[in-house]
């Protein structure tokens, strides 16, 4: 589908319009606030073609689009402004403790990421001219280009004043008025003259701080400044808000920011970089190995947003940052490393394909391609890849390696790793830490083993072979009996074939088989989540389909998801639609991560009960992991099966 059908599917998916509070895009996620999570039906996104996974984390829900999110959002957000949701003003639900953090970190970071990673490579590119002697530092053209790379990181307090603004929910443009306070001249003269006597208003004197570069005083001044303006706000007449408003606002809030906010942050700010100083001085390459190897994780869960404050602020200071970017950068070349090793070792066309085209872009620093569309996938090149990202991670802090800008990590910021006075050993450094990781992970990935998804048939055998015998066969029993448990007669050669290869599922529940195909939810009717049968059932009692692992519950306990000791992930989704129950009916019998044998009881539910609440109670039994098999037959397709009958075989 087209970017805009899918933007559109993707707002319906989540609820709509009216459960969208907030939207945004990093360079691989679309991010949303809604109102209501169960509103947000998280298979059938993750099913549409375009999207490469979703998630909630943070209190965010993330779809990952990859290289073309910056598309898809635009039609989002254009469908989105036409329905005027970007205007609505109800609160969203509050994040709590750790999640808001790095919920309010990401949603004041992300929009900014293009300003300062365009002019973070501009610089980078300026650093590399300069060495090279293609331009020189005394030039016009020079001087006009440093500017412009300049520009975003002097006035980095007013990109984030808009970006704050939008995240608290106050008035943009009086949140620049409160940036432009922080740099106007008699504050930064004060400074740069090194005034001794401080400013003082109504007694109090003000710290003279530059808050040029700063990170941390805009957010925190931003904030209070949302909290100023809706008191005030509620005290002023509705004919004279306009007036007085904004006065009263900024009067109370740029002294407070002067004499006591400012201050903190900058100190905040300060004390980010001893932290990270000291945190290198006393463990050095340990944390790299830790980090380094662990960044995959750490990006997937959204805690990278956790550095962005340090990484800028050192940035700003110091004028370069030893954690975040050459940690990622590392990291990202583990990944590429891991999956042109796929590339090379695959037979799947697809999987070789999607290696080939997440491999280029997790050279040029964007990974998510490449972690939910193949290593993550795949498991045993994912281990791969923290394996190199550590190598190269324990490299670079050894070495202590420098990234001089901010820019996308991927090997067209390397030229960021060449020392500001042209020195060259800081660009070495990051080649050797770059090579280290990728060939560790490249290396290990070519010596693991792992099962890959089949799309093609092998050499000898004929799913036509197969298949019309098989449904012939069902056919025949079905007319006969509808409860065999036997496998079709098939020639004996095939036959034995499968009998090597098959993997068994047992009927979870008493009831009449229903085809995936009949049921009104095209999640399930077009196989998006995998092949499989439904059941109709007669009796509130759901058991395991095999000796296996329960991997999943759902909040709403509606659905159970287990895997086998040979690998097949089964879900049991209990009726349809029926989160919207939010468990009321359900008692689940097992927790996550418990080991159960076949036909033990794993939930109960009220079926009388569900019922009068008209939800449908056709449930799909679905092989989750499909794409690892060559088929997923249904040992019979109508009539009723009995609990713990032969239900489907999986054919490797």
């Amino acid at each position: 589908m087209n970017h805009r059908e899918l933007s559109k599917e993707i707002i319906r998916l989540t609820g709509g319009q009216e459960n969208i509070t907030q939207a945004w895009h990093c360079i691989t996620r679309l991010r949303f606030n809604v109102r209501e999570e169960k509103k947000v039906q998280l298979e059938q996104i993750r099913a549409l073609d375009g999207v490469l996974g979703a998630q909630f984390q943070n209190d965010q829900f993330q779809v990952v689009i990859g290289n073309k999110v910056a598309a898809v959002y635009e039609e989002l957000e254009d469908q989105l402004k036409q329905a005027g949701a970007t205007e609505r003003e109800a609160e969203p639900p509050r994040s709590r403790g750790l999640n808001a953090v790095l919920d309010t970190i990401s949603g004041i970071f992300t929009p900014i990421l293009p300003a300062i990673v365009g002019t973070g490579m501009l610089k980078g590119i300026l650093a590399l001219l300069v060495t090279l002697g293609v331009i020189q530092e005394t030039s016009g053209e020079y001087q006009i280009l440093a500017s412009i790379a300049n520009a975003a990181f002097y006035f980095l307090p007013f990109l984030l004043a808009v970006s704050s603004a939008r995240k608290f929910k106050v008035n943009e443009y009086i949140a620049l008025t409160l940036a432009g306070t922080l740099l106007y001249p008699t504050i930064l003269n004060a400074y740069l003259e090194n005034h001794l006597e401080p400013i003082r208003f109504l007694s109090l004197p003000v710290s003279i701080v530059n808050y040029t570069q700063s990170v941390i005083p805009i957010i925190l001044g931003v904030w209070l400044l949302s909290y100023v303006h809706r008191w005030v706000d509620r005290f002023i007449p509705g004919p004279v808000k306009v007036i007085f408003t904004s006065m009263i606002v900024l009067v109370i809030t740029v002294p407070i920011l002067l004499i006591a906010i400012g201050p903190l942050g900058n100190y905040i700010g300060i004390y980010l970089e001893i932290g990270t100083s000291w945190l290198f001085a006393h463990s050095g390459p340990l944390t790299g190995i830790v980090l380094g190897g662990l960044m995959p994780v750490i990006v997937m869960t959204g805690m990278h947003y956790a550095f962005f404050p340090g990484t800028l602020q050192n940035l700003s200071k110091l004028g370069y940052d030893v954690l975040l970017l050459p940690l990622n950068l590392v990291a990202n070349m583990s990944q590429a490393g891991a999956v042109m090793a796929v590339f090379l070792k695959t037979k799947n066309k697809s999987m070789k394909s999607i290696a080939l085209s997440s491999g280029i872009s997790a050279f040029l620093g964007i990974t998510e391609p490449a972690i939910y569309g193949v290593t993550l996938k795949l498991k045993k090149p994912f281990y791969a890849s923290i394996i190199g990202g550590a190598a190269g991670g324990g490299f670079i802090t050894a070495v202590g390696l420098k990234c001089f800008g901010f820019a996308v990590p991927g090997l067209l910021s390397l030229p960021l790793y060449i020392g500001p006075n042209g020195g060259m050993a800081n660009f070495w450094y990051a080649l050797i830490g770059v090579g280290i990781s990728f060939v560790v992970s490249f290396t290990v990935t070519l010596l693991l083993k792992w099962n890959e998804p089949i799309t093609q048939q092998p050499a000898g055998a004929s799913s036509s072979a197969i298949a019309p015998t098989t449904a012939s066969e069902s056919a025949k029993r079905s007319e006969t009996t509808n409860q065999s448990n036997q496998i079709p007669a098939t020639p004996p050669v095939t036959v034995h074939s499968i009998e090597e290869k098959k993997g068994e599922i047992f009927s979870p529940l008493t009831g009449e088989l229903v085809s995936l195909k009949e049921l009104p939810d095209p999640t399930f009717a077009e196989e998006m989540t995998g092949k499989g049968i439904a059941i109709f059932p007669k009796e509130g009692r759901v058991t395991a389909p095999f000796d296996g692992t329960v991997t999943m519950i759902a909040k709403s306990k509606h659905a159970i998801m287990l895997t086998s000791s040979s690998g097949i992930d089964i879900l049991i989704h209990v009726g349809l639609n029926t989160v919207s129950l939010k468990g009321k009916f359900f008692e689940e019998k097992v927790v996550i991560g418990q080991r159960v044998n076949k036909g033990d009881l794993l939930l109960e539910f009220d079926i009388k009960s569900i019922q009068a609440a008209g939800i449908d109670l056709t449930t799909p039994v679905i092989v989750a992991n499909t794409p690892d098999y060559l088929d997923v037959v249904p040992v019979q397709v109508k009539g009723v099966v009995p609990m713990n009958e032969l239900l489907l075989l999986t054919v490797r």
